[in-house]
């Protein structure tokens, strides 16, 4: 059973690290203040449909999405860059009064954004769990439970280091933009969609 949590440990840090950097964004954006719980719940729902996944896949349900398709998920988060890149000041403001829009609007940014970067964390967890027993797999759900909720207090920690809120405050439009950009082209050239973004 040690090993079994010391596997799932391993796994999780191995596939979802890169992502930390991102929730710190999220948390740190201007017109996400306020919605910690939003970021963190989203985030959590996302991993687990990435789990729900992998066990349709291990079970080689016909429900299961292929790589390909999850990957065009890259789409959204380059939108998103795109629109942060230009939007301006009163723009957000305007944005923030809409509470009900916004919240789902975030909601699904995130989910689109966790699934997406975890599309290539599938051919790690399919075979996964097809060898694991119903006990194991149950142990390490409550491993990626735990990880998933530590990985989202260590991001939202970070903000409270004021010269790096500061820096991107200040260049937040630029910096945010341009990372969720590059999130979604990452997305889409490690699910081999990059070619649909190439004008012929």
């Amino acid at each position: 059973m040690i090993s079994i949590i010391f596997s799932a440990l391993f796994i999780y840090i191995a596939t979802s690290i890169d992502e930390l950097p991102i929730l710190f964004m999220l948390y740190t954006k201007k017109s996400n203040r306020g919605k910690a719980r939003i970021i963190t719940g989203a985030y959590f729902l996302g991993t687990f449909i990435l789990v729900g996944i992998g066990v349709l896949g291990a079970f080689g349900l016909g429900l299961f999405i292929p790589h390909k398709i999850l990957g065009l998920l890259g789409l959204i988060p380059i939108a998103i860059g795109i629109k942060v890149f230009f939007e301006k000041e009163d723009d957000e403001e305007k944005e923030a009064e809409k509470v009900m829009s916004k919240h789902s609007s975030l909601i699904l940014q995130i989910l689109a954004i966790t699934i997406g970067l975890g599309t290539d964390d599938l051919a790690v967890y399919i075979p996964l769990f097809t060898a694991l027993s119903g006990t194991e797999f149950l142990v390490m759900t409550i491993v990626f439970a735990i990880a998933t909720a530590l990985l989202c207090f260590i991001s939202f920690k970070l903000t409270s280091i004021k010269p790096l809120t500061q820096f991107i405050e200040k260049f937040e439009h630029p910096i945010v933009g341009a990372i969720f950009v590059l999130v979604g082209f990452f997305i889409l050239y490690e699910t081999g969609n990059l070619s649909l973004l190439v004008i012929k």
